[in-house]
């Protein structure tokens, strides 16, 4: 099955009055990404210096940053997921952990610091595996996160995350303790 067919498959949640094809925005989406794009305002600017693309993705335009975001908080995550299981049934979502660093909305107001908390996701699972407080740099608490899964936690296990996390001595760790990541 082509991409193309795969991505044509999954349900469209905007109104009838479409001015891009649904396949084509999650194609180009997936094609920024794969180009290192890592925002949706990433994906406009990549659209707009790459007009050549944007015939074979069945677009005669640049979308704009707002048609994006609107049609990703819009679209069935799990019908899109089967849609690239069709393509790549290699991908194992079960070897995936996901790190990520979040700040708790509401706090740093007033004399309070504001908390950072990271945390290792299980993709396949929907769950968070573990979490901690970052009291400074949050690559440090990831390590300390990786630490307390064990050594079995990471055997076999691809960790992705955002560009904070991309330090060399982090994916050091997970790749003595059985893992990968896109710096080792």
């Amino acid at each position: 099955m082509t991409l193309r067919q795969a991505l044509s498959q999954v349900p469209d949640p905007r109104a009838h009055n479409r001015q891009y094809p649904l396949w084509g925005l999650l194609a180009l989406i997936l094609v920024a990404f794969l180009s290192r794009v890592d925002s949706l305002r990433g994906v406009e600017r990549f659209a707009r210096a790459n007009p050549h693309l944007l015939p074979h993705l069945g677009l005669r335009k640049a979308p704009g940053h707002t048609a994006i975001t609107l049609l990703l908080h819009r679209l069935d995550p799990e019908k899109l997921q089967a849609a690239l299981l069709q393509v790549f049934p290699e991908a194992d979502l079960g070897e995936v952990l996901v790190v990520d660093g979040k700040h708790l909305r509401g706090s740093g107001k007033g004399k309070s610091a504001q908390v950072k908390l990271v945390e290792v996701l299980a993709l396949h699972l929907h769950t968070t595996l573990a979490q901690a407080r970052a009291e400074g740099r949050e690559d440090q608490a990831l390590l300390e996160l990786l630490d307390r899964l064990g050594a079995e936690g990471l055997k076999g296990k691809v960790v992705v995350g955002d560009a904070g996390y991309l330090y060399p001595e982090l994916a050091g760790k997970v790749v003595q303790k059985g893992g990968r990541t896109s710096l080792s």
